[in-house]
């Protein structure tokens, strides 16, 4: 029977409004929900951790790890000022400086005053010793000239870059992003040279997150989410229950130094998993490593340091928690770390001649006598306005007795 006509156009009217409130629904529901982490299906994302893990979460994001990559802005990038000697200069003729633009951060390069190549900071490798800058162009990222110098306050060439000539042709692949991100996809293209890599730009997720290091956590989130009152951590690498080389390979995956005769991408890397699966002849590399190159460089390998060491030697517990809380930056305060010291040396004389002001000064401070800074040999870089190059010097993590004043000499 048909209705007639006032009531049929109701019912349109009806199914009309319903179409659009389900429409509406689905469009709100979209655009609320988490995108998919990149990584996989097994990956919940960091977001998920901090509903239970609000603590960890909150400290962990203000390290260094957390900020080893970012966007570049001006809220995660430093020294986009003329106060900051944002200027340097290859010769009379030749300068490249740091300007703020409508479209972001850039380095421009000048010969004569015109300008003749410019990049835009689109990423930033660094938060806490240094920040360098990487451009994308099409599938690919490039280091940029210039890097900023926190210690210095000032800017000068990035690590291995020239200082009589400006260049914004150094290729950065995937492999640099292992230690300073927790993932970006990558895949082999055809090009006129041969086989390129190509990176996938919206997958990136900058600095490391919770997953890069406790491994995927989707399963965990889902199971303490239907299972509130279950306190004790599943489906998740339990830190407590690793051997002491599983502690240290999720350290070394990034501060172990060279990458030579990796077979696989550390992204892949999981606790519990062994460096051996990525490496070739991972502990034997480690050892030829410091005899052929006479000892590791105090930059990117605080691993192969810690090892040659008698005081991780003598004992079966060291590990990198021993000194640095994992879910915080590294102290400042070398008090901490003497403390931890003297947990084991509680009885150790030091020949100062009887003068007890050192005396009093070491039982504050083992670190600057036991693990001095030292210049690496890996990173050379000059400041603008300087004649010549600047050591880059960080903390040695070879516990040894060096002479009163000198760097570490490496053995």
């Amino acid at each position: 029977m048909l209705l007639p006509a006032s009531l049929r156009k109701t019912a349109l009217l009806f199914a009309l409004l319903c179409g659009l409130v389900l429409l509406l629904a689905q469009c709100i529901g979209g655009a609320a929900a988490t995108p998919p982490d990149p990584r996989g299906a097994a990956f919940a994302g960091s977001a998920a951790c901090r509903s239970c893990h609000a603590a960890q979460s909150d400290s962990h994001q203000g390290t260094a790890h957390y900020h080893s990559t970012d966007s570049a802005h001006t809220g995660t990038v430093a020294g986009f000022t003329a106060e900051s000697g944002n200027r340097f200069r290859y010769n009379d003729s030749t300068w490249v400086q740091t300007e703020r633009r409508d479209s972001g951060l850039f380095q421009v390069a000048y010969v004569h005053g015109k300008e003749v190549a410019t990049a835009r900071g689109d990423i930033v490798f660094g938060n806490r010793h240094a920040q360098t800058f990487l451009h994308w162009r099409g599938a690919r990222t490039y280091e940029l000239p210039l890097s900023y110098y926190y210690g210095a306050g000032r800017w000068g060439t990035s690590p291995g870059f020239s200082a009589t000539h400006p260049r914004f042709d150094r290729f950065i692949g995937r492999s640099c992003f292992e230690c300073h991100s927790s993932w970006i996809g990558s895949r082999p293209v055809s090009s006129p040279t041969g086989i390129e890599e190509a990176l996938d730009r919206g997958s990136i997720i900058y600095g490391i997150d919770c997953e890069r290091c406790h491994g995927p956590a989707a399963q965990h989130v889902a199971f303490h989410a239907a299972n509130p009152k279950s306190k004790e951590g599943r489906h998740i690498a339990r830190f407590a229950a690793l051997t002491r080389d599983q502690k240290l390979d999720v350290c070394a995956v990034c501060h172990s130094g060279s990458k030579k005769m990796q077979e696989r991408s550390t992204f892949y890397f999981r606790p519990g998993d062994t460096l051996a699966n990525y490496y070739l002849l991972w502990r034997e590399q480690s050892e030829r490593s410091a005899e052929s190159a006479g000892g590791f460089d105090v930059h990117g390998n605080q691993f192969g340091l810690l090892t040659e060491s008698a005081c991780f030697r003598n004992t079966k517990t060291l590990d990198c928690s021993s000194c640095h809380k994992p879910h915080s930056d590294a102290s400042r305060d070398l008090r901490g770390y003497s403390q931890v010291c003297s947990s084991c040396h509680r009885a150790v004389q030091h020949d100062f001649d009887n003068r007890p002001e050192q005396v009093t000064a070491a039982k504050n401070n083992c670190i600057d006598c036991h693990m001095p800074l030292g210049a690496s040999s890996a990173i050379t870089f000059q400041l603008s306005d300087s004649a010549g190059p600047s050591a880059y010097r960080l903390r040695t993590h070879r516990i040894g007795i060096y002479p009163q004043g000198s760097a570490p000499a490496k053995q």
